[in-house]
């Protein structure tokens, strides 16, 4: 029996967020969708892929195991199909993920400047932005869903190519009667006790430049899991009082009223990363990559006077 593309989607969801209720919700579906698309795939493969406990916790078997490499692959596989078909229909479509929404991350004038220098650069291209959940950010390139990953973070799995585009500052996120926001100098011993934003759905190793696992051991920093898709939910979460959150300094001129953002002194720089698959070296895409350095390079300039003074952002030398 073929398999269903769609069913194999839902496997390599459901194996990221290893829960029902989260990956059901990744897919728009509901649980008992999901459950009849999952009884299928394992109909058609033959063999049990995940075990589940009655709380929707999701365990991969040995079989799901061995499946999930060569479902991500056969994911990839089709998407490339589908973009070569088309190839001779249009210009080619770069797809450019961004963890939660585009708009949290890149002001409307930046953006504009983005597509017009990448239209300039390479005319026969286009640039189409897609918001990336926070669970989801390696799986997205991995099986093709974006071409070209912007995002801080971790990444180690062979199948990605990270290029450093700059590195970027920390700054601390609290409303602005929070005791800690008429301080000038905030240091990472300062905020021990506080408890900071954990979003369930992402990875340790990609949640940890937001807890500063760089700096302590993440067992030391107390967490409140608040579940957000975009970076407004997360801004809400904190204007309500139920955690502060570590953030990008680039994020500042997008900081909503009634927070202030709080350069963290001791806290050293991360990088910002454009990320594909390591073998994808379409000239659009490398193009894309060059343009995204030299426009966050021009960010950092357009916007310096509005990061707080010793936390902005540097870009990264040409040849990161």
């Amino acid at each position: 029996m073929d398999l269903d593309l769609s069913c194999v989607e839902s496997f390599v969801v459901l194996a990221y967020e290893r829960h029902f209720g989260r990956a059901a919700a990744c897919l728009n579906l509901s649980s008992s969708a999901l459950s009849k698309r999952l009884a299928r795939l394992e109909r058609q493969v033959g063999v049990r892929l995940i075990d589940r406990d009655p709380g929707g916790y999701v365990e991969l078997t040995p079989a799901g195991d061995r499946f999930i490499s060569h479902a991500r692959e056969l994911l990839r596989h089709a998407r490339e199909a589908r973009r070569h078909a088309l190839q001779g229909e249009g210009s080619p479509i770069v797809h450019l993920g961004i963890p939660g929404s585009p708009s949290d991350h890149i002001p409307v004038p930046t953006w504009k400047t983005m597509v017009t220098a990448i239209a300039q650069t390479l005319p026969t291209c286009r640039l189409q932005a897609c918001s990336v959940p926070y669970g989801r950010v390696e799986e997205s390139v991995l099986t093709g869903r974006v071409d070209v990953l912007l995002s801080t973070g971790e990444f180690d799995h062979s199948g990605l190519s990270t290029t450093v585009l700059m590195r970027v500052g920390r700054v601390l996120l609290v409303p602005v009667h929070h005791e800690l926001a008429g301080e000038r100098r905030i240091r990472a011993m300062d905020m021990a006790d506080l408890p900071l934003i954990r979003e369930p759905t992402a990875t340790t190793r990609w949640m940890k430049p937001w807890l500063l696992g760089d700096l302590r051991d993440p067992a030391d920093t107390p967490t409140v899991d608040v579940s957000a898709r975009t970076l407004a939910d997360v801004q809400k979460a904190v204007l309500d009082g139920r955690a502060a959150t570590v953030a990008s300094a680039t994020l500042v001129p997008m900081v909503r009223p009634g927070l202030t953002a709080l350069p963290l002194r001791d806290v050293p720089s991360i990088p910002l990363f454009a990320v594909r698959r390591r073998h994808d070296e379409r000239d659009e895409v490398l193009t894309v990559i060059e343009a995204l350095r030299v426009l966050t390079a021009a960010f950092v300039t357009t916007h310096s006077q509005e990061v707080p003074d010793g936390s902005q952002a540097v870009a990264a030398p040409a040849n990161s």
